[in-house]
């Protein structure tokens, strides 16, 4: 392993994410947009996108219905610098779009993603926009993947006024990645310009096992993101 992961493990251990600046080639980019905007034009994915009530502008499990992002999960070069911040095997969980409407009233609460079972993994956000605070950027809990918090979407005291409260503003190829007991939300996107971006979740190989072995979760074939 190269000084560069090193460093980079040793930031994730640390804060718990790390920022990828110009990750995505604008070759790469550009096919990574096309492919999302491509998957969306089909069997009205969008309107159903923009209709739902809950967790508005999200949508997981890309790879179950569209060969190209189920090779991406597997084979996409994230998947081996996941790999290696988490220095183990990976499980492939999702492929996930995750969207801030201009205009929108609501965004996602505070929460982390291994809620109800605390397993290790790791996600990796890649921007398709502009990312910032305007039009609803993730913001990250600094240091939050080492503490304890309560298994639940909406947790109560994290805001953006926190120290360690960190707004992840990227450019359009820039990438973010996360451990899964990291602290995350996003707020309305009060712009009137979108902020996309697609993510790739991963459970570590080893922890996953361990929970199944210790009957904390229950074993199953078909893995899924909290």
């Amino acid at each position: 392993m190269t000084s560069d992961f090193d460093q980079y493990r040793r930031d994730f251990d640390r804060d718990g994410f790390l920022i990828l600046r110009n990750f995505l080639s604008p070759q790469e980019l550009q096919e990574l947009t096309k492919r999302t905007e491509s998957y969306f034009s089909q069997d009205q994915r969008l309107k159903a996108l923009a209709e739902q009530r809950s967790f508005q502008g999200t949508w997981k499990n890309m790879q179950r219905d569209d060969s190209w992002f189920a090779d991406q999960l597997v084979n996409g070069k994230q998947a081996e610098f996941i790999s290696k911040i988490l220095d183990d095997e990976l499980i492939p969980a999702t492929a996930a779009y995750f969207s801030r409407i201009p205009g929108e009233d609501s965004g996602i609460d505070p929460h982390f993603d291994a809620i109800g079972h605390r397993s290790k993994g790791a996600t990796f956000w890649v921007s398709l926009d502009r990312s910032t605070v305007a039009n609803g950027c993730v913001y990250y809990l600094k240091g939050s993947h080492k503490q304890w918090y309560e298994s639940r979407v909406g947790l109560e005291g994290i805001e953006e006024s926190l120290e360690e409260a960190i707004a992840i503003e990227l450019e359009p190829g820039d990438a973010s990645v996360h451990s899964s007991l990291l602290i995350h939300w996003s707020r309305p996107n009060t712009s009137q310009l979108s902020r996309r971006g697609i993510s790739y979740f991963y459970w570590a190989a080893s922890s996953k096992r361990n929970k199944v072995a210790t009957g904390e979760i229950k074993s199953t074939s078909k893995v899924t993101s909290s």
